[in-house]
């Protein structure tokens, strides 16, 4: 598992940023709100650019703009025309640069949206689960009579992943989560034992229901920043 070497490096420098600017050593103060929004955004804008999500990327940089356009010298420019800016360039981008991950199996993928609540829903029949989730809300189940590994990357979006239809042949497999500005809710059957080697920065992991004492390990790992993950057994 790598290290989460990211969130206690920026708290630390983000505290000092905002104990240096209230002295009056800035041209322009922060205040906290505004260091707190920047933080969310920087994390934001980094988790985007990890799987080269543009539109991620483009609002992140138009918002930081909006909050900092005095000392940019750009507030005839806020919010309107940078919003509409960013919105032609996140599509205009969007078309050119596909984001890492997001179809990795396609040819196992099946994907179709539910109009009415803006949630999409599919299924993956694949060993190795590969799965990039960003701003919106999913559903996914995956199908699998040798399931080995999955790798679950959640930004700023809401899921729910199903592994009740899941065989496992080695009698022990891995998941791999990363859920940052989002909320993961992960069902397992309750005859996998699951080894928690998580990583948790401001974030809330919970476990719900009873698990039996005998069936294949799994082991856990990732890192939740500024999110939530739930482990639900069924």
């Amino acid at each position: 598992m790598r290290k989460n070497w990211f969130w206690p490096v920026f708290l630390i420098a983000s505290a000092v940023i905002l104990v240096v600017s209230q002295l009056g050593l800035f041209t322009f103060r922060v205040s906290a709100w505004s260091l707190f929004l920047t933080l969310i955004l920087i994390a934001a804008l980094i988790s985007s650019l990890r799987y080269l999500n543009m539109p991620g990327v483009v609002f992140a940089l138009a918002f930081l703009a909006i909050i900092y356009a005095q000392p940019l010298g750009i507030t005839k420019l806020v919010p309107w025309t940078i919003l509409s800016a960013a919105l032609l360039l996140s599509i205009g981008l969007g078309l050119l640069i596909r984001p890492r991950y997001r179809y990795h199996h396609h040819d196992h993928y099946h994907h179709h949206n539910h109009g009415d609540d803006n949630t999409s829903t599919g299924t993956i029949s694949d060993d190795h689960v590969n799965l990039d989730l960003s701003l919106g809300n999913s559903i996914r189940y995956v199908h699998s009579d040798h399931f080995s590994s999955a790798n679950l990357n959640v930004s700023m979006a809401g899921a729910k992943i199903y592994f009740d239809d899941v065989d496992i042949q080695e009698n022990q497999a891995i998941i791999n989560v990363d859920v940052s500005l989002g909320s993961l809710e992960l069902y397992l059957p309750k005859t996998w034992q699951v080894q928690d080697s998580l990583s948790n920065s401001m974030g809330h992991i919970s476990f719900e229901g009873s698990p039996t004492t005998v069936g294949p390990r799994i082991t856990l790992s990732g890192s939740v920043s500024l999110g939530e993950l739930r482990i639900i057994y069924i």
